[in-house]
């Protein structure tokens, strides 16, 4: 249904993948002649001639042709000898870090009379060869192997060929985007670093594809060591894989050894990918940044640019948005949210993923029930998937020499970086018409919770939510031309639309042709389409929950400022509210936005407001409760769970101090592990509470963090590091934030924590502590 005429998506990159693998750019490249016919001297195996005479002997030959020649030659065999030496060398003589380590381990040995000091000398050598043996064996094991264009041609049309059957309607981008960067970088060629939002495993496919098809170098890749599996690890690590733990808990040289691998690319000017979020979202929503790879990408640079005196040294800062109409994943996902373990990659998993792709499953088959609705349960549902470029920046333009010095690294902010690169990949989100399908059924639900509905009742809905986004899409071409073309449409226009997404992407939520009935099954499935689009108005949202929260109570502006502070501080790990430059996001706007278009009203004299349209508040504020609710679910479980398991650890134990406080042992289980307590949580609240979304694990997830920051709780490993533990930090805030909860989402009917500046101050300083410096209770009134 979507048009994607004269819009920001012109290429699709599926398209004639085989027959013409180079997309032309908007200007002519630059072709080193000699480096491309060397290229074409080469052997053919037996497994490339096949793929040769497959694709044709021309069309196999033009693949990652002339890819390279205006880039880093990685494929050489030169190239990858110079690698291995780098490391080898900065492992056995060059890196002083290691023998910092080694020093300083061997000393302690000494110092605990392991060793005699005649024996530091030769233990010291033995401990720096065992690393050194170690951390060759883990390099081999991890790092890229930089493979021939003859690989990765073969690559490409093994994966392409899977990606058009998996992917039919295409993946969508802008052939101007991809020629600005490309014009950008041969003005100043350097390491351009990719950093794309995290959706899928498909993520790492796509920006290859990309670069292949728009003749750029393919870069090496940040990977998580759990697709580091039998065979495919292997190949992986030939399209420039680098494969990392996901926390290198205080392993001495590990981060180091990883900044030397980053810095040898960087410094041979290799493209780069890395996914700041640092795993998948599972909810549609970008995830807050990770900063160990920013973090050495910054060092790497001032390393270069200050120490080195390597004055050309730069880096091209690219953020990308992927948006998928339907997550490839997307039923592994639900299950997860719901509390079901991830599924760990396999290698069977992975072929059978692959396979999935040429085995017919009537996908295009739609299947009627015995009551006339769809059922989608067997179908293979797939979509488009679009992908925009942001804003490239240079590190240079970020880090200035004037204002920060090697020696000073810690005065480089890395949060700001971070949120930086993430705002501008949602700034670049596209927003498919079954983003704004679903985020109406979403809202409509909340209202109107009934399984079923006619589709007539959704339209106003979606006409509201569409208008709403809009005014919020006034700097993507392509999205206000959707979102305008969709609220233009007539109400039977819109309804053939609505079925039409219903029927493409969604399992559980059904229509029935012939009466336009909607049946929603479960709603867990509109989250995902709900979160590609709430970046976008959750302040709306928030300020008409305060609105609807404080609605006949004091509802000046000084009160709702202040809670929508607290309640934007509990959404902190869930979006993207710091170093957010969009001025249509603070209260004050919103309010005379809500004021102008007659939704609310004020009173000058006083600068409080009364409602108008309580449909527009409620429609808001549903969606945003979700994420408050999850709160409350969370830290009343905490307190009933660890509560009892103390009870019962206490009577089994018998071990109790003179403060009656348990014995700490961390292999004992006196405290829920994470895992556990998430699926108790799921269980419990199951059927008790009203938003299923409210207990999904990845909001919880959010939430543990956040009360951990604020030191409610504590999360603690045991000395294995095989769990994480729950542990309550401060009961007497923690219990008046959950009653401040109960407050805000109307489990009590007491207002005291919400109305009254005083307690609403007290909130404000449990919710917004500075650990800097010593922490001064203040006094709360009423009950507490």
């Amino acid at each position: 249904m979507t048009d994607l005429s004269n819009s920001d998506f012109d290429v699709n990159i599926l398209q004639d993948a085989l027959i013409n693998p180079s997309i032309d750019l908007k200007f002519p490249l630059p072709i080193d002649k000699e480096a491309n016919a060397a290229s074409l001297s080469r052997s053919f195996n037996l497994l490339h001639h096949t793929f040769r005479l497959f694709t044709g002997g021309q069309s196999y030959d033009d693949i990652y042709k002339n890819n390279e020649s205006c880039f880093t030659n990685r494929s050489s065999q030169q190239f990858k000898q110079k690698f291995i030496d780098y490391m080898n060398d900065k492992l056995e003589k060059s890196d002083v870090k290691l023998d910092e380590i080694v020093y300083e381990l061997v000393t302690k040995e000494l110092n605990m009379k392991l060793i005699k000091a005649s024996q530091f000398k030769s233990r010291f050598q033995e401990v720096k060869a065992f690393m050194v043996d170690y951390y060759k064996a883990q390099n081999k094991k991890n790092l890229p192997t930089f493979s021939s264009r003859d690989f990765i041609r073969t690559a490409y049309v093994t994966v392409m060929t899977i990606m058009q059957k998996l992917f039919p309607e295409g993946i969508w981008l802008s052939n101007q985007d991809m020629s600005d960067l490309y014009a950008r970088y041969l003005e100043n060629p350097m390491s351009i670093v990719f950093l794309p939002s995290h959706q899928s495993h498909l993520d790492y496919i796509i920006i290859h594809l990309v670069c292949i098809r728009f003749q750029m170098a393919i870069p090496a890749v940040i990977a998580g060591e759990n697709l580091n599996v039998a065979i495919v690890g292997e190949l992986l690590k030939k399209l420039g894989a680098i494969f990392i733990p996901r926390s290198f808990n205080n392993e001495a040289y590990t981060e180091r050894n990883l900044n030397n691998v980053i810095e040898f690319l960087l410094v041979n000017k290799i493209n780069f990918e890395v996914f700041v979020e640092g795993t998948r979202s599972r909810d549609g929503k970008l995830l807050l940044p990770k900063y160990g790879i920013l973090k050495s990408l910054v060092h790497i640079y001032l390393k270069q640019t200050q120490l080195e005196k390597n004055s050309g040294f730069d880096l091209l800062m690219q953020p990308v948005a992927v948006t998928y109409e339907r997550v490839y994943e997307n039923d592994g996902y639900l299950k997860e949210l719901i509390g079901e373990d991830k599924k760990q990659e396999s290698l069977l998993n992975i072929l059978s993923i692959a396979g999935g792709a040429f085995v017919s499953k009537n996908k295009d088959q739609i299947v009627i029930d015995e009551h006339g609705f769809n059922d989608n349960s067997n179908r293979s549902l797939t979509g488009k998937i679009f992908v925009k470029l942001g804003t490239s920046f240079t590190m240079s333009h970020y880090i200035t020499q004037d204002d920060v010095e090697f020696s000073d690294f810690d005065s480089v902010n890395l949060k700001k970086l971070g949120f930086k690169i993430l705002h501008e990949v949602n700034r670049n989100s596209f927003l498919p018409e079954v983003a704004l399908v679903g985020c109406a059924l979403q809202a409509f639900h909340y209202i109107k919770p009934s399984p079923t509905f006619p589709i007539r009742d959704l339209i106003p809905v979606l006409r509201l939510v569409g208008q709403t986004l809009l005014a919020e899409s006034e700097n993507s071409k392509t999205n206000s031309q959707i979102l305008q073309g969709v609220i233009a449409l007539s109400d039977k226009e819109l309804t053939s639309l609505i079925k039409h997404q219903i029927v493409s992407f969604f399992r559980f939520i059904k229509v029935n042709d012939k009466l336009d009935v909607i049946k929603i099954e479960s709603p867990i499935e509109l989250l995902y389409y709900k979160n590609l689009s709430i970046h976008l108005i959750i302040q709306r949202c928030l300020v008409s929950f305060i609105l609807l929260l404080l609605d006949g109570k004091n509802t000046s502006q000084r009160l709702i400022g202040k809670l929508f502070y607290i309640v934007t501080g509990f959404l902190k790990n869930e979006f993207l509210f710091d170093y957010d430059e969009n001025p249509r996001t603070g209260p004050t706007f919103i309010l005379n936005d809500m004021v102008n278009c007659n939704v609310i009203t004020k009173d000058e004299y006083d600068n409080t407001y009364q409602i108008v349209d309580y449909l527009y508040m409620q429609l808001f504020a549903n969606l945003a409760q979700p994420f408050l609710e999850s709160y409350d679910v969370l830290i009343s479980n905490i307190v009933n769970m660890t509560n009892d398991l103390a009870n019962n650890y206490a009577r089994n134990k018998k071990l109790q101090n003179g403060n009656g406080k348990l014995i700490l042992d961390d292999n004992d289980l006196k405290y829920p592990d994470t895992k556990g307590l998430l699926k108790y949580i799921i269980k419990k609240s199951r059927g008790k509470v009203a938003s299923v979304e409210s207990f999904n694990k990845q909001y919880l997830l959010s939430d543990l963090f956040y009360l951990d920051n604020l030191k409610l709780i504590r999360i603690f490993k045991n000395k294995a590091k095989t769990k994480a533990f729950v542990q309550i930090s401060n009961m007497r805030d923690l219990k008046i934030l959950n009653e401040f909860l109960h407050q805000i989402i109307g489990k009590s009917k007491d207002h005291y924590l919400i109305t009254d500046e005083l307690n609403v101050n007290y909130i404000i300083d449990i919710t917004d502590k500075n650990f800097d410096r010593d922490y001064q209770e203040l006094p709360i009134k009423s009950k507490f």
